[in-house]
């Protein structure tokens, strides 16, 4: 295994560990023929009602350094079967990109799955940071960002549920705004 390769492994195993420090659990999962690369995955808990998986990639990136990438996927097609008439394509375009501007950091993605195992709908939450999770204080901003991914997911959440609740996307922007300060 080239050196370089061990040492992002390596990284990610501290990550692992730093994660059960937090009481989240994580689930390191090594590179080979089912998984396409070393990642770890976060299982994230907000109150007893939400939850969502981040999966961690640490890699390599020429002229850049080493970038560990934080992603988390809420579905949407039990949802959208649910309440049909809840969301449109264009309402859930315009909800995400008024948290993108919202939100000071980090992605929300909507994604539309075309293959038989990926979703049809999904909204993917994505963070990504320079860093060798070398030094405890590497391992702490990763800390705050897992907190601040936690934070993204339950406002998305919290927005979603407003729409649903029959709320306009200005009347819920407005109050996730409030809820933020």
């Amino acid at each position: 295994m080239k050196k370089e390769k061990k040492e992002l492994r390596e990284g990610l195993k501290k990550l692992d560990a730093y994660a059960g420090q937090l009481g989240i659990n994580s689930l390191f999962l090594e590179e080979g023929p089912t998984v396409a690369m070393d990642s770890l995955i976060l299982g994230l808990a907000i109150g007893g009602e939400l939850s969502i998986d981040i999966t961690c990639n640490f890699i390599h990136v020429p002229e850049l350094g080493n970038v560990v990438q934080f992603y988390g996927q809420l579905q949407l097609d039990q949802i959208l079967e649910e309440e049909p008439n809840a969301f449109t394509e264009q309402s859930i375009l315009q909800m995400i990109n008024c948290l993108n501007q919202t939100i000071p950091v980090g992605q929300l993605l909507y994604m539309q799955g075309q293959g038989e195992e990926e979703p049809r709908h999904a909204i993917g939450i994505r963070y990504t940071m320079l860093t060798d999770l070398d030094e405890e204080k590497e391992l702490d901003k990763c800390g705050n960002v897992i907190k601040m991914l936690m934070d993204i997911y339950e406002v998305l959440c919290s927005t979603l549920l407003l729409l649903l609740e029959g709320e306009s996307l200005e009347s819920a922007m407005d109050i996730v705004e409030h809820f933020m300060e």
